[in-house]
């Protein structure tokens, strides 16, 4: 494993290692030792932003933070139809 690894909380360590254990129970077979050990080390890393954005208060009521909302409505121009148009041998003889 890495040997910068972020610290975390006992909390932080135990669900870490809930995830890497239950990786493990559904997974083993498909790893080797190598990338049991990397599979481990992405456990330690993710548990700081998850603790984050647990730590972020919602209520049931809360809107989105982001949604799609055009910023204006734009006209779009009709395209020209191709019997419109002159043919090209018209436009010739003029």
């Amino acid at each position: 494993m890495p040997e910068n690894l972020p610290k975390l909380t006992p909390e932080g360590k135990v669900e870490a290692d809930s995830r890497y254990q239950q990786i493990l129970s559904q997974y083993s077979s498909r790893f080797d030792s190598e990338q049991k050990a990397l599979v481990q080390g992405l456990c330690i890393f993710v548990q700081p932003a998850l603790e984050r954005l647990r730590a972020f208060h919602l209520e049931n009521g809360d809107a989105p933070a982001v949604y799609l909302k055009p910023l204006m409505e734009r006209d779009k121009k009709p395209s020209p139809s191709p019997a419109a148009s002159p043919a090209p041998e018209a436009a010739k003889k003029s």
